[in-house]
């Protein structure tokens, strides 16, 4: 009975997985004690492997489908369809430390937007994994102890046009393969090429989400202000992953505010799912904006 009770458990989430997915966001409140604490500067993988084991405690098949495979094409490429924005913390509750790569933090609260692209009858499935989760955010040297106190479901409504303007929240990550080098590079938002990379991800996304576009023609992307740093140069990330072990690598993304011309279904597939590549480490968050002087 239990091999066919855990048989039929796994084509459950296959076919969940199979899905036509929609947009899913959520807001989540922290609660911290108030005592100095020490984050480590590169938290995205901790944050990604926090998520996954808050799946993995619904079931460790479903988890497991969504690391592995995610959802594929069939070239084989795959795509965990999960994003997450940037921890925020309230003001003067936090602040570097200078020369390493740690964030001090005293404050009590601390926020997070997680966002799937996940069949709409599991919304209060997946939040009710989140809640009264105790969670620990830490690398090898140091981190984080919180507890979820608030957990808010977030709707997205698009304004009745076909472009939008949208800004990216956390960086925005695409690779580019050039003959003379050996491994992929990370794209810069000004190469020629980025604009033809940038939309063949998104409907590589869609696509894999089970959904089809009729039009594809009238798709358009175009950088509409890179965002920059205190000494004008274009703010960038470069977030290291799996730090301090044997296994780390570092990603390299762009802040940016861009134009989207496309259907609103290949929209919301970005803004669940994230823009660019890297998704499910925290890359590629973004919003719609209505700012002023884009509307001239």
């Amino acid at each position: 009975f239990l091999f066919f009770f855990k048989f039929a458990i796994k084509i459950f989430y296959r076919k969940l997985l199979q899905t036509k997915g929609i947009e899913m966001r959520f807001r989540i409140k922290f609660s911290l004690k108030g005592n100095r604490q020490t984050l480590p500067l590169n938290y995205r993988y901790p944050v990604s492997s926090w998520i996954y084991k808050v799946l993995a405690s619904a079931d460790k098949e479903f988890t497991n489908i969504l690391h592995n495979h995610g959802y594929k094409l069939n070239d084989g490429k795959t795509f965990k369809l999960f994003t997450f924005s940037n921890l925020q913390f309230p003001r003067n509750t936090w602040k570097l430390i200078p020369k390493s790569d740690r964030i001090s933090v005293w404050s009590r609260n601390a926020y997070l937007q997680v966002s799937f692209l996940l069949p709409e009858q599991y919304e209060k499935f997946v939040s009710g994994l989140f809640c009264d989760q105790k969670v620990r955010i830490a690398d090898e040297i140091s981190g984080i102890d919180a507890e979820i106190s608030q957990i808010e479901a977030m709707k997205t409504v698009l304004p009745e046009t076909k472009t939008q303007i949208i800004r990216s929240l956390t960086p925005i990550v695409l690779g580019i393969t050039e003959k003379d080098k050996k491994h992929e590079q990370y794209a810069s938002p000004l190469l020629a090429e980025y604009k033809e990379l940038f939309i063949n991800n998104l409907l590589q996304k869609h696509e894999v989400s089970g959904k089809t576009l009729e039009e594809k023609k009238d798709i358009d992307f175009k950088v509409k202000e890179l965002h920059r740093n205190k000494s004008g140069k274009p703010k960038t990330e470069l977030q290291t992953i799996k730090a301090h072990t044997q296994q780390q690598t570092k990603i390299k993304g762009w802040y940016y505010d861009f134009e989207l011309t496309a259907p609103d279904e290949l929209i919301k597939t970005g803004l669940s799912a994230g823009f660019g590549s890297m998704n499910s480490l925290g890359f590629g968050f973004c919003e719609i904006i209505n700012d002023s002087k884009y509307h001239k």
